[in-house]
């Protein structure tokens, strides 16, 4: 009975959520009104974007986000989100986490029981955080990797006589995203009457690189005290790219430790694979006896700290 209505559940859930993404991605009407009013109201509170300040105060309307005021890190989580540009308000992301926890929760209850039910509810909470930070991460890259061009294309403006905020929107109009929107939107928050400092410093919130923010840091000091800006960002996009080639020197020479880590941590699965395939019976013994449970246990955390372990190995930073 109990497993009739687990079935039911899941069975419901998974319509619910299906039905949900169908409508959202059918709704055109809908989504051009969310990026009309979303468009408003930037244009509306255009003003400096402080990561400290409580993502509750922004939301006072919003009153299911209210009980969740002393949850830690909601501020941080928001500031992820607008990093990895996910388009998605925060309380939507929060429900996403909780069905997902809940659904993987319910699958691990129904096949393994209340311990395969504690570990899909982790699984299931962690994979969309999870998913937001490799979104966050490869955006925060890309961004990283078009520096260069764009601090040299900058600078070619600069010495053909454009002002550095016409070069803004050079930038913005030749290169791709993510650095062309982010460049068009330090462009438009200025050309809508905010200091280009304070939007310089939004631009840094946005995208956390420190190479941008030496960039940012660079520009506000020559607007201070003056120089040849051209000259200055052209160094910077020089030193970039030889901290480029020297990560990617270091790349080449750690790639024999990580193909080895990769061979060493994929080798016990696959072998326990070919075992289950060549003879069942003898390998099922390390999950049906408690001898094989632990044994499989303490293998998982050997292997967990191998892995932990070859990754601070091959991981240099520059």
């Amino acid at each position: 009975m109990l497993t009739i209505f687990l079935a039911i559940c899941i069975f419901f859930g998974i319509f619910c959520l299906a039905s949900g993404t169908l409508l959202l991605a059918t709704d055109v009407q809908g989504q051009q009104r969310r990026r009309l009013r979303k468009r408003l109201n930037h244009l509306k509170g255009l003003g400096f974007f402080n990561p400290n300040e409580s993502v509750l105060k922004n939301a006072a309307g919003r009153i299911y986000l209210l009980l969740l005021e002393r949850v830690p890190k909601l501020e941080k989580l928001e500031l992820s989100m607008l990093q990895a540009d996910l388009h998605c308000r925060l309380e939507i992301f929060l429900a996403a986490v909780l069905l997902s926890g809940i659904l993987f929760l319910l699958l691990g209850l129904l096949k393994w029981g209340l311990l395969g039910a504690l570990g899909g509810g982790v699984l299931g909470t962690c994979l969309p955080l999870k998913y937001l930070a490799l979104r966050k991460r490869r955006r925060l890259g890309k961004f990283e990797k078009q520096i260069p061009d764009a601090l040299e294309l900058l600078a070619r403006g600069l010495k053909a006589g454009h002002a550095f905020v016409s070069g803004l929107q050079l930038v913005a109009d030749e290169m791709g995203p993510p650095i062309g929107p982010e460049f068009f939107k330090t462009f438009k928050e200025h050309n809508h009457g905010l200091d280009l400092n304070t939007a310089l410093l939004n631009l840094c919130g946005r995208i956390d690189l420190p190479d941008l923010r030496f960039f940012t840091t660079a520009v506000m000091i020559q607007r201070e005290t003056g120089g040849n800006l051209a000259e200055i960002l052209d160094k910077i996009a020089s030193l970039i790219r030889e901290r480029f080639k020297l990560t990617n020197q270091i790349t080449a020479l750690t790639a024999e430790g990580r193909l080895s880590g990769i061979v060493l941590i994929l080798l016990p699965p696959a072998t326990a694979l070919a075992l289950y395939f060549l003879n069942p019976d003898y390998i099922s013994q390390l999950w049906r006896t408690p001898k094989g449970r632990m044994m499989s246990m303490i293998a998982l955390a050997f292997q967990l700290l191998g892995v932990f372990t070859i990754r601070k190995i091959v991981r240099i930073k520059v």
